[in-house]
């Protein structure tokens, strides 16, 4: 598994082939946290890891060599049946991509979604034909194409993929480990507010524009002064002070708790703790975040530029959906949510119990049935999520 940062999720997600005893498998994580200025993720504690694995550091020019020639290395002298490369873009998948393909190597290629415009700047024409080429014979010698939902599976198709190739290996969560984590510290502010009688508003992302916490800040600065809410916001990033200014000039900075970047079993704690999951997002080719929410029965509210709400969420059925950048479209539904716990009640299960809750065991079969793989107990191929 050629992979990019580890997160908690992809570990759940490994720990299950690992532990299923159907796939062997040997994990590179060719950059230890992604190192672009607003990459945000700053993990210092992981579920327990049982999968083997190679961590590399990929930070600079350097590292990505590294990276790259370490991961070429393992393709060209190792005997796997199958190679699974995280994207298109990095050096270091893209060297995977490149020796899967000279050294005929049966591989798949996952991507969230495919950017089907041209690139802009500097070498465009040739990025461009590099990346054409590149996608082209993947889509052609690759065993299959992974994608996240219905969106990756329509561009995938717009970027040439034959639909015959495509298969649904979304990022996915181990909810019972969501359920259970016990972190041995939690924010004290948080503690107090879970003690009162205020409605939980839950907003997890990168302090950085696309993420749209501004579109849910306005949506929150008209409500009445007599409604009870509080707005837990979870993450880091360049615009958190912005952030923080913005909550002040709204007149909402009392009812929000501005926590930073969490660990992974705060985390989840906090999603079990809070009552209305908001995902604002004006960019976002998935979005973790919907599905945890969705999966523990919380109500979700989702813009519909976050590739997991288009997925999972049917509006007003198990959650809602709102315009990307909308802030009055938010509000309403906020109006209708805040106050009401019975048809947030009602909408949690829903949640729970209407659309497509794919796990870490789905992506699992998805890939022994790529793999041809037989269940030897029942004898017949594993079920798979599609």
């Amino acid at each position: 598994m050629v992979e990019l940062e580890p997160t908690p999720y992809k570990t759940d997600l490994w720990n299950t082939f690992f532990d299923s005893q159907v796939i062997e498998l040997f994990v590179i994580y060719t950059e230890r946290k992604n190192w672009s200025p607003d990459g945000g993720h700053n993990y210092q504690k992981w579920p327990v890891n049982r999968h083997a694995h190679s961590m590399m550091e990929g930070r600079g020019v350097a590292g990505a060599l590294q990276s790259a020639f370490f991961v070429a290395k393992k393709i060209v002298e190792g005997k796997a049946d199958l190679i699974y490369i995280a994207g298109y873009v990095h050096l270091a998948t893209v060297v995977a991509l490149i020796c899967s393909l000279i050294f005929r190597k049966r591989f798949v290629m996952h991507s969230d979604e495919f950017n089907n415009g041209r690139p802009q700047g500097r070498f465009a024409l040739f990025k461009w034909g590099f990346r054409e080429v590149l996608r082209k014979a993947s889509f052609r010698f690759g065993e299959a194409v992974l994608v996240c939902g219905r969106r990756g599976l329509e561009t995938a198709l717009v970027a040439g993929c034959g639909e015959e190739k495509i298969r649904d290996f979304p990022y996915v969560i181990d909810v019972d480990r969501l359920r259970t984590d016990a972190p041995e510290v939690v924010p004290a502010e948080c503690a107090r507010d879970v003690s009162g009688d205020a409605t939980i508003i839950f907003f997890s992302g990168r302090m950085i524009p696309r993420k749209g916490l501004p579109t849910l800040l306005a949506a929150l600065s008209g409500k009445p002064i007599d409604r009870k809410w509080v707005l837990w916001i979870e993450g880091d990033g360049p615009e958190l002070d912005q952030y923080k200014a913005l909550a002040r000039e709204l007149g909402v900075s009392y009812r929000c708790r501005f926590l930073g970047f969490c660990q992974y079993d705060i985390h989840s704690w906090l999603i079990r703790s809070s009552e209305i999951v908001v995902v604002p997002s004006l960019i976002d080719t998935w979005g973790i975040i919907v599905d945890e929410g969705l999966q523990l029965g919380k109500t979700v509210i989702s813009s519909d530029a976050t590739g997991s709400g288009y997925d999972r969420i049917l509006n007003g059925q198990n959650g809602f959906l709102f315009p990307a950048g909308d802030a009055d479209s938010l509000s309403d539904l906020l109006d209708g949510l805040i106050d009401d716990a019975s048809r947030r009640a009602l909408i949690g299960t829903a949640a729970l119990a209407i659309g497509r809750n794919i796990g870490p065991a789905d992506n699992l079969a998805t890939l022994a049935r790529i793999m041809k793989i037989r269940d030897e107990h029942a004898g017949r191929p594993l079920r798979s999520a599609l």
